[in-house]
């Protein structure tokens, strides 16, 4: 692989050169170990990998070798295993220059045994002892390189195995086979690298294992393992950069830094140790006398190997000594692989994005794959937001992005490589290392001191010299620099000058050989030819501007600005995540015990009611009994009005299921969905799209009192959301099948049928015929019922201000049914009359009250239909509404314009369920007309719209098709704007429906699948309601299939054919 800071032509010598082949084969077989090395640490776990690397096998060492060996490797391990399970903090405090984690101590370990194991074995072959350092780091930065590609390959597999990224059957526990871990890292090692391990596709490992699959577990280790080893390769390389400085200093003998004379004597026998090894490149200095004396073992060990095959029995034991010190290190690995999986969740498998094993600090900060899963997160494809600006970038700002990335790769090499690259050129250049030609027998090198005296006398010489005037200006345009070989640049060629001038002179002289060989314009053309193309490559590139330094600047801040939109975005969508699953978990509880449901409701409306009045006075003042002074004023009885009072539990409870509002399909609101974070400073309810309308403006006194008396609960006030169906909890049904579904709503409704099955068998029935009329006869338009405000809260107090034997009676018209005259006894209420339905004697001042009883009356109206008493409901909205403009004379305008808009939708909701009644079905379409014109007024576009799909349902069961797909489309403009929702999806449905029994078959199908597109972008709603728009999706396919013979048999015209089918 490329070495990015190794010099031009100290790589150029060391490929092309002949005499230092040896140097590049010791090199390779040392760096194949160490891949052997890595690759077999886990041989009796899964399938061997020794075997397949083209190395020595230990079989052919002599029985005595392999002894030594085994033992050697026994120290390693147990040496590192030592290091690295004893955490150094624990056992005192930590010398300075030592390592303070097991990480660091391991890391520490594989640094010294790797450079004397290379060093030693590089001394077996025919390699250059000076070249050793510098191969060393080559050799070290091509492992590095291979690892990280590894790494990312290895974790982007991580994800694809163990999460649903791709396959739903995939998680945690899966086991996939060890082949997909051979084919990344022989993929890597073998053709990316190509060190010397054999395909695992074609050649057999010697041993198959223990275990005949792998786990997380194993992969996480394998991650850990790599970063384990860019780590330990990293500091490698600086430590190997380190001796070459004061190599190269050494030789240019410069005076070296020399470290304080430390105060004991232990310190300064250290210190005079540490000084000897300075010139062994082998011996790698460590305060840790038990890791010296086993990399001297070592040493030792490979001193012993002799013969013309000593550089291959140096190779297989580097690889074994390697391995063992892998073998040591698995404990750490394993631990915190198994940390790694502790912190992993199911959700994470689920969503496709397992979080990285950490490693505990300082270690995780210092490491320098601190961020690997965002670099392998890096091949995935761009996200749709980077995507999008890339796309709408101007024409000439990617070229320019190009351009800066261009100037930030020079950027990265001098803030990553330049000291490495300047270090590794100066000791080559110090050493003579590597030479153009090989040195000959008796030939002595000329010391860099003397070079330095020669150039220094050159530069004397040129500086007395006196510059000519007249030629200056033409001097200074011809020159080209003379750039160091070692840095990079051309090395003059023989018998030529470094500037332009004398490359002219020599071209142009009498005597040249170019001239003698090619004669005329022919060879003064390519002569020119020749020296353009010298000037082009001789030509320096320009050098980074502020400009350029500015514009990096920008594209990194604009790298870095999409990466924290990507964090954020990610960061909202798991704490939106985390909500919905607490709510759920909340859901189920409750649903689980409903005894806390009203525990709950309590909780909540005092925490409301804390929010409006204050949060001492809502349970701090509330329970403190104050007993008037003398001084103080009697407060009068309409002081309290706006006070919640307890309510007599025993007289409520003698009625059972009161809390349900009694119209089908509809329940009882669970409580206020005020903002809890109201003040009374700010408290302001504005009513309506223009907020400087002040006649629908609630605020003042009458706003505090309203919030007070409703426990702080204004979302009368306010637009409905526009998730009008309810999501699904899961103790729903299941849902049917779409024809089984509609042939069991057949069989109910004919006389006797039984849906459910009363286990008496019935072969005799028939099915119904399945054709185009019994499809349009089964085609509905879903209704979205009006819920009761607040029904339960009314009607416990209304019956606190009943007196007590009034309050008897009036229990027992409810449990009669007798409505009216419930609200008859109203009359004795302690206020005074509160009767509603007769305005004439109706207390005054009491708004509020008034509001309190028209939402009673709603209830009732809900459990009269409920209860097969639709005649009652009829009388009682009737009343409600012929008397509606005196019994609200004393409300707000805005609070007035809210209760008659709900009224006049209630009234139509009950034309909905009481078609036969022909004098209010007459008047249904002024109910319309009447809500629809307050809710545009208060500016609440979602009533609106589902008062329009109620007013179409009415009109479909009476036969008005074309007007209810009017009123339909009416609420589909309305919503045009608005974002996907389920009254969206609702508002398709139905006009697939109103547009399917006007025999309008290629409309009703396209509303079909706009309303299916929808769905598949909301969460998934309630089986119920599923059910339904899966039943209405089969039947208007199954009439556009049967359409053309319907067409045929019934005569109708070629024009309402459905497009592309051919008659029957």
């Amino acid at each position: 692989m490329a070495i990015p800071w190794l010099p031009r032509e100290v790589s150029y010598r060391l490929h092309d050169r002949p005499h230092e082949l040896e140097n590049m084969k010791t090199t390779y077989l040392l760096s194949t170990a160490a891949v052997a090395g890595y690759l077999a640490r886990e041989d009796g776990k899964r399938p061997a990998w020794f075997n397949r690397a083209r190395l020595m096998p230990v079989s052919a060492l002599t029985p005595d070798l392999q002894e030594h060996l085994a033992n050697a490797c026994h120290v390693i391990a147990m040496k590192v295993r030592q290091e690295v399970t004893n955490e150094p903090a624990a056992k005192g405090s930590i010398a300075p220059g030592r390592p303070g984690t097991s990480w660091q101590s391991g890391l520490l370990c594989a640094r010294v045994l790797w450079r004397a194991l290379f060093a030693s074995a590089a001394a077996k072959a025919p390699a250059t002892k000076k070249a050793v350092p510098v191969l060393f780091m080559a050799s070290c930065e091509s492992l590095k390189q291979a690892c990280q590609t590894l790494l990312t390959k290895v974790w982007r597999e991580v994800q694809v195995q163990f999460t649903s990224k791709e396959n739903k059957y995939r998680n945690m526990k899966s086991r996939p086979a060890w082949n997909f871990l051979e084919v990344h890292q022989y993929e890597v090692f073998g053709k990316g690298c190509g060190y010397g391990v054999c395909d695992p596709a074609t050649v057999a490992p010697s041993s198959a294992g223990t275990k005949p699959a792998a786990s997380l577990q194993d992969f996480l280790e394998e991650v850990l393992a790599l970063r384990f080893a860019i780590d330990w390769l990293t500091a490698s390389m600086e430590d190997a950069q380190e001796f070459l400085d004061s190599a190269t200093k050494r030789a240019y003998k410069r005076p070296i830094t020399k470290s304080k004379v430390a105060a004991d004597v232990v310190s300064q026998q250290l210190q005079a140790l540490k000084e000897k090894t300075v010139d062994s490149f082998s011996m790698m200095w460590t305060d840790d006398a038990e890791l010296r004396g086993v990399s001297s073992l070592a040493v030792r060990l490979m001193d012993g190997l002799e013969g013309p095959s000593s550089m291959a029995f140096a190779a297989t034991f580097t690889g074994q000594m390697l391995l063992a010190m892998w073998k040591g290190v698995a404990p750490m690995l394993a631990h915190h692989a198994s940390m790694g999986i502790a912190r992993i969740a199911e959700s994470h498998a689920a969503m496709g994005l397992l979080p990285p094993p950490q490693l505990p600090e300082p270690d995780g900060s210092n490491s320098k794959t601190a961020v690997f899963d965002r670099i392998a997160a890096s091949y995935d494809r761009p996200s749709k937001d980077c995507e999008e600006l890339v796309g709408a970038l101007p024409r000439g700002v990617l070229g320019s992005i190009i351009k800066v990335q261009a100037c930030f790769r020079g950027y990265v090499f001098r803030a990553r490589y330049f000291n490495k690259s300047r270090g590794v050129a100066s000791y080559c250049k110090a050493v003579s290392w590597p030479e153009m030609h090989p040195q000959l027998e008796g030939e002595t090198v000329e010391a860099p001191t003397d070079k330095d005296k020669k150039k220094k006398k050159q530069r004397t010489g040129m500086a007395s010299t006196k510059v000519d005037a007249q030629t200056l200006n033409q001097t200074i345009s011809e020159f080209q620099p003379n750039v160091s070989k070692y840095l990079g640049g051309d090395p003059p060629k023989p018998g030529t000058s470094g500037g332009m001038a004398g490359t002219m002179q020599t071209m142009a002289s009498p005597g040249s050989t170019m001239r003698s060989t090619m004669g005329g314009s022919q060879g003064g053309s390519m002569m020119m030819t020749q020296m353009s193309e010298q000037a082009g490559r001789n030509r320096a590139w320009p050098l980074p501007t502020a400009d350029h330094r500015a514009c990096a600047d920008l594209f990194a801040l604009y790298m870095y600005n999409l990466y924290r939109r990507k964090e954020l975005t990610h960061m909202w969508s798991t704490l939106c995540k985390s909500y919905e699953r607490g709510m759920d978990s909340y859901a189920e509880l409750l649903n689980r015990n409903p005894a806390l449901k009203p525990m709950l409701e309590s909780i909540a409306a005092q925490l409301k009611r804390g929010s409006v009045v204050g949060y001492d006075k809502a349970f701090i003042a509330k329970h403190k009994k104050e007993e008037p002074g003398a001084n103080q004023r009697t407060k009068p009885v309409d002081a309290e009005i706006f006070k919640t009072k307890k309510p007599d539990r025993k007289g409520m409870g003698e009625t059972q299921g009161m809390d349900e509002t009694g119209m089908p399909a509809m329940a009882a609101s669970a409580g206020a969905t005020a903002t809890m974070g109201m003040s009374m400073s700010n408290m302001k309810l504005t009513i309506g799209e223009k907020k400087e309308d002040n006649e629908y403006s609630i605020t003042g006194e009458y706003l505090t009192n309203y919030l007070k008396e409703m426990d702080g609960d204004d979302s009368q006030f306010k637009d409905i959301n526009a998730a009008v169906v309810p999501l699904s909890t899961g103790t729903s049904p299941p849902r049917l099948q779409p024809a089984e579904s509609i042939l069991k709503s057949a069989e109910a409704a004919k006389p006797g049928g039984s849906p459910g099955g009363s286990g008496t068998a019935t072969p005799t029935r028939a099915r119904p015929k399945l054709d185009v009329p019994f499809c349009l006869s089964k085609c509905k338009p879903i209704w979205l019922p009006i819920k009761a405000h607040r029904f339960a809260a009314y009607r416990a107090k209304v019956l606190q201000l009943l007196p007590q034997r009034v309050l008897q009676q009036y229990i027992e018209f409810e449990k009669q049914g007798q409505y009216a005259a419930c609200i008859k006894l109203l009359e004795s209420a302690t206020p005074g009359s509160l009767n509603v339905l007769s305005p004439a004697t109706m207390v005054s001042g009491k708004p509020l009250l008034v509001e309190t009883v028209l939402q009673l009356i709603v209830g009732y109206s809900g459990l009269c239909l409920k209860n097969q008493q639709g005649n009652v409901a009829v009388k009682l909205i009737t009343q409600v509404l012929d008397n509606m403009s005196l019994s609200l004379r004393d409300l707000h305008p805005g609070h007035r314009t809210v209760l008659e808009a709900y009224l006049f939708d209630t009234a139509l909701s009950v034309c909905y369920y009481m078609p036969a009644d022909v004098t209010l079905s007459d008047r249904s379409e002024s109910f319309f007309q009447q809500a629809s014109e307050r809710y545009l007024r208060l500016g609440h576009v979602n009533r609106y719209c589902k008062c329009c799909l109620r007013a179409a349902a009415v009109l479909h069961n009476q036969g008005n098709k074309s007007e209810a797909e009017y009123y339909t489309q009416q609420a589909l403009n309305k919503l045009s704007d608005a974002p996907v929702s389920s009254l969206l999806s609702v508002c398709y449905h139905n006009l697939a429906v109103h547009t399917i029994v006007q025999h309008r078959v290629a409309d009703s199908v396209a509303h079909v699948r706009s309303y299916v597109a929808l769905l598949r972008q909301l969460p998934k709603l309630g089986n119920s309601w599923m059910q339904l728009l899966d039943n209405t999706q089969w039947l208007v396919l199954k009439a556009q299939e049967l359409w053309p013979q319907y067409q045929q048999s019934a005569g109708l015209r070629d024009t309402q054919m459905v497009d592309g089918l051919p008659l029957a």
